[in-house]
C-alpha cells in the first residue's frame, strides 16, 4: 500500500509540473527569475535538493520570521503552529493520509525550504520529491484520565519538536485514535509556510480530498505562490516609503511593554482566553456598523487605548496582521502561502476625543496605507528612525477554521471542534476570533507578562468594548480601565494607612519627652553629651532670647551652624519661640545663601563670628551664640519652656516648622513650608514602624539642608532616643567613630556606597536607612556581604510630604533584585495616576501623587507654583490635596511601589534634588556661553556626576 501510495503522489507531481511549474532539474538564472542567483548558486542547490523546481525570493514576513528562526533557542520556536481538529465517526486513517499527501503534492509552497548560507540573501527552493511526515498513535486503551495525559503529552511533545526551515517539509500530521468513533488529527506547520487564511484553504481542501478519495477534480485550479511574489516585484516601493515616512512622522519613541526591569523570558508562551456573549458582540458590532467602521478598526481603536494607559503615553504603535492578499490578483481567494504581514498601527489618543473620533481615525489612517501593505517591517521601522517599534501585536481572524462545514459528504465523520493555534515572539498577541460571540484570545510571554497581569489587560479591553455599546460619543479620557474590584485595591485597600496621630507642636512633644526622660542622653558630639533635661533648658533659654529679637510664629530664623550639639539647641529653640526655621549650610556658595535668605526673609541669622564672617551681607541681623554678651544673656534667662503667654502669637500645629529650599526648573530654588503637626506625624510614625529601640542611638550625618536631616534629628528625640552629630556619613571612616556602632544610620545610598567602598571598618548598626535616591541592588548585595545581621530600609519621600511617604523593610517578603520603596507608611495614601489622573492597575507605569495629613503646606511665596504641584485630590475628602511627584512608578501585585525614574528633568544625586533647568540657567548667564546642556553621567558605578556641555558664542568660555 505504502509504494502505490508513493507512485501515485509521483505521478500527481509530474502533473503540477506538467501545468507550469518550473522543471525539475537543469534550473538557469533564466529559469528562477525572481531572485538573483548564479548558476553556480543553482547548481550547489540543486545538488543539496535533488528534484529541485524553483528557487523564489521570500515574502516580507517570510523574511521576519525566517531571521527570528535563525535567532531563536535550538529548543523552543514561537512560530510552529499547531491545529488540532477533533473528530467523531468513522475515522480512515490510510485515507486521510493519502488526503495530506495530496496536498502536498497540489500546493507546490507546501514544499519549500528556507535557505540562507552562502547567499547574499536567503531564499525559499522548491522540489519535487518532499515526503510528508505521517505519524499515528493508538491511546484507545488507556483509563479516560491516562488517555487524556496522553493526549496532552502527544501534543506537548509534538508542538517542541522544532523543524529545520531548510529542511522541507515544514509540516506534518498525527492521527490520535481515541476509541473507535473518535479521533484528533493534529496538523502541525512552520509559519513560514502558511497564514491563518491559507490553513483554512488546507484543511477545507483535506477533507474534500478525504471525502472524494483524494480526487483532486473538483478543487479548484492551483494558483501558485509564485504568482503573488512577483506581483510583489511590481509595486511601487518608492511611494510606499513616502506613505509609512508621513504616517509615522513625528513619533518620538516605540511603544514598548518589555523593560530593562522585566526578568529575561525563557518559559513558553501562554494563552488566556475570553468569549463576549452573544448579546455583547450583536451590540459592539451594531455600534461598528452604525459608525461606518469594521469590527477589526474597533479591535485596534480599543487596544491602541488600553497599549496608551499601559504605558502613559498619547501616541502609540502596535502591529496588526494584514491580510496581503490583493484583489486584482487572479485566483488569490484560494492561494496557499505566507501572504499576511505584520505593519504598525499608530493610535493617538486625545483625552477629549470621543471613542468614535478615536475609531474614524484609526481606520482613515489604515485606509490610507492599505495600497502600501507590502512593504517589510523592517523597512518600515528604518523609515520610522526606530530600531523597534512595537512589542505587542493585534490579529483579526477573518477566516477562522471552525467556521467550516467539515466533514466527510455522507455525514459519518464530523469535525466536532478546532484548538490550537499559533504564537509569537512578542510579549502581548491579542487575537479577536469573529463569530456569533467574539471571541479574545491574549498571549504572553510570562517572563515579561505573567499571567496575573495578562488577565487585568484582557479586563481593560473588556471595559474599552462596554464603553464603545454604553457611549461611543464617551471622551476617551473618561473611560476607565480598571474593574471596581481592583481600583478599590490601588485607592482604598493599600491606603489603609491612617493612625492616630498626637495632638500638638515639636515644642510640645519634646517637653513631654524630656519630662519622661530627663536624665538619658539626648545628643553627643565628640564624646560630650547633653542630657534631655539640659537640652530642654538651653533650648529654652535660647527661645526667650530670640522671642525678644521678633521670632514668632509664621516667620522665619536662620539657622547657620557648624554642626554640634548647638545646632540641635538652636533648632529646638527656633522651634519653642514659635517661628520656623531656615537652614543655612556655612559651606553653600554665597550666591545660594544669599538667595535664601532674601527670599525666606527670616527675622534673624542664628550663627557664630566665625560663619558670620563669610556669609553675604542682606541686611538680616545676625544673633552670635559665640558673642560673651549673648551668652551672659542667655544664662540670666529662665529656663522654664516659654509658653504662648510669652510668644508674640499663639503657636499652633499648623504652623511652620521649618522650610527648606530644593532646585527649581526656572533657576530659582523653591522653600517648601513644613508644618509641626506634619513632623508630629512622622516621628510618631518612626516609634511606631522603627521603634524605640531602633531610634536608641541614631547617626546624625545629614546636612540640615536636606529633610532627611528632620527624620535624623526628630525620630529619636521623640522618642527617648540619642542623636548623635557627625560631619557626614563618611566621617565614620575616621577616628573617633570608626568603630562606631549603634542602633541606626540613615544615608543616602551613594554616600553608603562610598563608606563601604572605605572597608566600612567597623561601622555596625541594627538598622541602615536608605532614601534620597534610588537603591541599587548592587549596593544592596553589598550591604549583606559586609553588615550581615543589619536590617534596611528603602524609604522614599520627596521634601514636600515630610521627608518619607513610603517604606521598605528587608526582611518582609523581599525578594533578588532593585529593591522596591515599598508601602505608604502612616497616614500617608499614594496614587499611581495616568496623564489624566486615573488609577492604573499593578504592573502599569504611571506618576505617582501623594496624599494625607503630611503635605507640606506649599511652596513660599510661591502661590502659582504650589497650585500646578499641589491639586486638589479627587479620591479623598472634600477640600483634600494631593502632591504630584514627577516620579514614575509602578504597582507590584503584591501592593509595593516600583521606583522607575522621572517624569521631568529633575535628578537625584547624593540624595539632593537638582533640576537641571536650574544649572543650565545659571551656566548659561556665564559670559560667552551660547547654548548649553546639563546632563547626569555615571561613568563608574554608583558615582553620578553632573556635567554641563557649553557652545561657546564668538570665542573661549570664561570661568
Amino acid at each position: 500500500m505504502e509504494g502505490l501510495a508513493r507512485a501515485w503522489v509521483e505521478v500527481l507531481e509530474s502533473l503540477v509540473v506538467a501545468a507550469g511549474e518550473p522543471g525539475a532539474g537543469g534550473l538557469t538564472p533564466s529559469d528562477v527569475g525572481l531572485v538573483e542567483v548564479t548558476q553556480g548558486e543553482i547548481e550547489v542547490l540543486e545538488s543539496a535538493y535533488p528534484g529541485l523546481v524553483d528557487v523564489l525570493p521570500l515574502s516580507p514576513l517570510q523574511e521576519g520570521l525566517h531571521f527570528h528562526a535563525l535567532d531563536e533557542d535550538a529548543s523552543s520556536d514561537a512560530y510552529t503552529v499547531q491545529i488540532v481538529l477533533d473528530l467523531e465517526g468513522d475515522f480512515d486513517a490510510t485515507a486521510m493520509r493519502r488526503a495530506a499527501e495530496a496536498l502536498l503534492s497540489r500546493h507546490a509552497g507546501l514544499r519549500a525550504g528556507f535557505v540562507h548560507e552562502g547567499l547574499d540573501a536567503p531564499v525559499q527552493v522548491i522540489t519535487a520529491g518532499a515526503r510528508l511526515p505521517w505519524s499515528e498513535q493508538d491511546l484507545a486503551d488507556l483509563a479516560p484520565e491516562a488517555r487524556d495525559a496522553a493526549v496532552a503529552r502527544v501534543l506537548d511533545e509534538d508542538r517542541a519538536r522544532r523543524f529545520d526551515p531548510a529542511a522541507p517539509p515544514l509540516l506534518r500530521f498525527t492521527a490520535i485514535r481515541l476509541d473507535d468513533h473518535h479521533h484528533r488529527l493534529v496538523l502541525t506547520y512552520d509559519h513560514l509556510l502558511l497564514d491563518g487564511w491559507s490553513t483554512a484553504v488546507l484543511v477545507r481542501e483535506l477533507f474534500a480530498l478525504y471525502a472524494s478519495g483524494s480526487d483532486t477534480a473538483a478543487l479548484p485550479r492551483v494558483t501558485p505562490f509564485r504568482d503573488h511574489l512577483e506581483w510583489l516585484s511590481r509595486q511601487d516601493r518608492a511611494a510606499a516609503e513616502t506613505a509609512w515616512r508621513e504616517a509615522l512622522a513625528g513619533l518620538d519613541e516605540p511603544t514598548l511593554l518589555a523593560s530593562s526591569h522585566d526578568t529575561a523570558d525563557d518559559a513558553a508562551p501562554e494563552q488566556i482566553r475570553t468569549e463576549l456573549t452573544a448579546e455583547l458582540t450583536e451590540a459592539v458590532s451594531a455600534r461598528a456598523r452604525a459608525l461606518g467602521i469594521t469590527l477589526n478598526t474597533v479591535v485596534q481603536g480599543c487596544w491602541g487605548l488600553v497599549l496608551a494607559r499601559l504605558t502613559g503615553r498619547d501616541d502609540v504603535v502596535f502591529g496588526a496582521t494584514v491580510s496581503g492578499r490583493p484583489a486584482d490578483l487572479p485566483g488569490i481567494e484560494d492561494m496557499v502561502g505566507l501572504f499576511i504581514n505584520t505593519l504598525p498601527v499608530r493610535v493617538r489618543v486625545r483625552p477629549g476625543d470621543s471613542l468614535s473620533g478615536l475609531f474614524a481615525a484609526v481606520q482613515d489612517e489604515q485606509a490610507r496605507l492599505m495600497p502600501h501593505q507590502h512593504v517589510r517591517l523592517a523597512d518600515v521601522q528604518r523609515l520610522a528612525g526606530h530600531g523597534e517599534l512595537f512589542d505587542s501585536i493585534a490579529v483579526f481572524e477573518n477566516y477562522p477554521i471552525d467556521a467550516l462545514d467539515l466533514g466527510s459528504a455522507d455525514g459519518r465523520l464530523r469535525v466536532t471542534g478546532v484548538d490550537g493555534g499559533d504564537t509569537t515572539h512578542y510579549p502581548l498577541t491579542l487575537i479577536a476570533v469573529p463569530g456569533d460571540r467574539l471571541q479574545l484570545r491574549l498571549g504572553h510571554r510570562p517572563g515579561v507578562v505573567d499571567r496575573d497581569r495578562a488577565e487585568r489587560i484582557l479586563a481593560a479591553l473588556l471595559s474599552v468594548l462596554d464603553a464603545v455599546v454604553a457611549d461611543p460619543d464617551r471622551p476617551v479620557g473618561r473611560i476607565d480601565l480598571l474593574p471596581p474590584a481592583e481600583r478599590d485595591r490601588v485607592l482604598v485597600d493599600w491606603n489603609d494607612t491612617a493612625a492616630p496621630v498626637p495632638a500638638g507642636t515639636l515644642a510640645d512633644a519634646f517637653r513631654q519627652q524630656a519630662a519622661r526622660t530627663p536624665d538619658s542622653v539626648a545628643v553627643t558630639f565628640r564624646g560630650t553629651g547633653l542630657s534631655y533635661a539640659e537640652l530642654d533648658e538651653r533650648s529654652n533659654r535660647l527661645a526667650r532670647l530670640l522671642i525678644g529679637r521678633g521670632a514668632a510664629p509664621e516667620q522665619f530664623v536662620a539657622v547657620a551652624l557648624p554642626r554640634s550639639a548647638d545646632l540641635l539647641v538652636a533648632v529646638l529653640a527656633v522651634l519653642k519661640s514659635g517661628a520656623a526655621y531656615l537652614p543655612v549650610d556655612p559651606g553653600y556658595p554665597a550666591e545660594r545663601i544669599e538667595f535664601l535668605l532674601r527670599d525666606a526673609a527670616p527675622v534673624l541669622v542664628l550663627t557664630t563670628a566665625e560663619v558670620a564672617g563669610g556669609l553675604p551681607g542682606t541686611g538680616t541681623p545676625h544673633l552670635l551664640l559665640d558673642g560673651e554678651d549673648i551668652t551672659a544673656e542667655l544664662d540670666s534667662l529662665p529656663a522654664d519652656a516659654p509658653t504662648d503667654a510669652d510668644r508674640v502669637a499663639p503657636l499652633r500645629p499648623a504652623n511652620p516648622a521649618y522650610v527648606i529650599y530644593t532646585s527649581g526648573s526656572t533657576g530659582r530654588p523653591k522653600g517648601v513650608v513644613v508644618s509641626h503637626e506634619s513632623v508630629v506625624a512622622l516621628a510618631a510614625w518612626a516609634a511606631t514602624e522603627i521603634g524605640p529601640e531602633r531610634l536608641s542611638r541614631v547617626l546624625f550625618a545629614t546636612s540640615l539642608n536636606f529633610d532627611v536631616s528632620v527624620f535624623e534629628v526628630f525620630g529619636p528625640l521623640l522618642s527617648g532616643g540619642s542623636v548623635e552629630v557627625v560631619r557626614d556619613v563618611l566621617a565614620l571612616t575616621e577616628a573617633p567613630y570608626d568603630t562606631w556602632s549603634g542602633s541606626l544610620i540613615s544615608a543616602v545610598p551613594s554616600a553608603l556606597d562610598q563608606l563601604l567602598a572605605h572597608g566600612g571598618l567597623g561601622v555596625r548598626a541594627d538598622l541602615v536607612v536608605l532614601a534620597g535616591e534610588a537603591l541599587p541592588a548592587r549596593l544592596m548585595d553589598d550591604i549583606r556581604r559586609t553588615m550581615p545581621g543589619t536590617r534596611v530600609a528603602n524609604i522614599y519621600g520627596p521634601t514636600e510630604a515630610t521627608v518619607y511617604s513610603t517604606a521598605w523593610f528587608s526582611g518582609d517578603g523581599s525578594a533578588d533584585g532593585t529593591p522596591p520603596i515599598g508601602r505608604p507608611i502612616t497616614n500617608r495614601r499614594v496614587y499611581v495616576l495616568d496623564a489624566g489622573l486615573r488609577p492604573v492597575p499593578p504592573g502599569v507605569t504611571g506618576e505617582l501623587y501623594i496624599a494625607g495629613p503630611g503635605l507640606a503646606r506649599g511652596y513660599l511665596g510661591r502661590a502659582g507654583l504650589s497650585a500646578g504641584r499641589f491639586v486638589a485630590d479627587p479620591f479623598g475628602v472634600a477640600g483634600g490635596r494631593m502632591y504630584r511627584t514627577g516620579d514614575v512608578v509602578r504597582w507590584s501585585v503584591g501592593g509595593e511601589l516600583e521606583y522607575l525614574g522621572r517624569a521631568d528633568d529633575q535628578v537625584k544625586v547624593r540624595g539632593f534634588r537638582i533640576e537641571l533647568g536650574e544649572i543650565e540657567s545659571v551656566v548659561g548667564a556665564c559670559p560667552g556661553v551660547g547654548r548649553v546642556a546639563v546632563v547626569v553621567r555615571e561613568d563608574q558605578p554608583g558615582s553620578r556626576q553632573i556635567v554641563a556641555y557649553v557652545v561657546p558664542v564668538g570665542g573661549p568660555v570664561d570661568g
